[in-house]
């Protein structure tokens, strides 16, 4: 199950929980904690929680099989959200902070063999914010409940996920922007074969012919 801090005095400690799965970013004090996707997998009803890092329980993202989505009986794959948990630090030695201006996007991409099909961009919003500790937690502003496997072939694809972000940083040269990302995790799936037309016209021929014989 997807965890998080949800209070100042419980973030220290969390902090030491996840130290063993913190990514850093181009400075050591900016890091990820979480980076964490919601999905509905194929014929399910219920979400499933793959995670780039983050809470040890769930799997991760690098190697998981996502399924097989059998699109003639309208299986999806739904990415329904994405979570992701960052922080900066600004004290004697680092001088990196998260304000309200802080900005995130996580970048969806789907290949197939040597070829992308799709790369898109959601942004995500700050959903909580402990100022003084600059720590923010984020999810999608916009793309939940996508169909990660909408208009795809049948075949077998990867799918990526990598999330990148901004903060503040004073160094000796002036206050700027600076950005970093957690790195992409990459997944696979499959579009199970569909049916030719003479397939179907094979199962009609199937059906009439049972018919028959229940009616004799």
């Amino acid at each position: 199950m997807l965890k998080f801090a949800s209070n100042r005095s419980s973030l220290a400690v969390y902090f030491l929980t996840c130290a063993s799965f913190i990514t850093t970013g181009a400075n050591a004090e900016v890091g990820v904690v979480q980076a964490t996707g919601a999905f509905q997998l194929p014929g399910g009803n219920t979400t499933t929680y793959v995670s780039e890092v983050g809470d040890p329980s769930n799997p991760r993202i690098q190697g998981y099989n996502f399924g097989n989505v059998n699109t003639l009986t309208g299986q999806t794959l739904l990415l329904q959200n994405f979570y992701f948990e960052n922080y900066a630090n600004y004290n004697g030695t680092s001088k990196n902070w998260l304000d309200e201006y802080s900005n995130a996007w996580l970048h969806v991409a789907i290949v197939q063999g040597t070829t992308q099909i799709s790369n898109s961009t959601y942004n995500m919003k700050i959903n909580g914010w402990v100022q003084g500790s600059d720590h923010c937690w984020w999810d999608m502003a916009n793309g939940k409940n996508t169909n990660l496997a909408a208009g795809l072939a049948s075949g077998d694809y990867t799918v990526s996920f990598n999330v990148v972000y901004t903060y503040n940083e004073n160094a000796t040269w002036g206050i700027f922007v600076d950005s970093s990302e957690t790195g992409a995790s990459t997944g696979t799936f499959t579009i199970l074969p569909v049916p030719g037309p003479g397939a179907f016209a094979l199962l009609g021929l199937a059906g009439i012919v049972s018919s028959r014989r229940r009616r004799n």
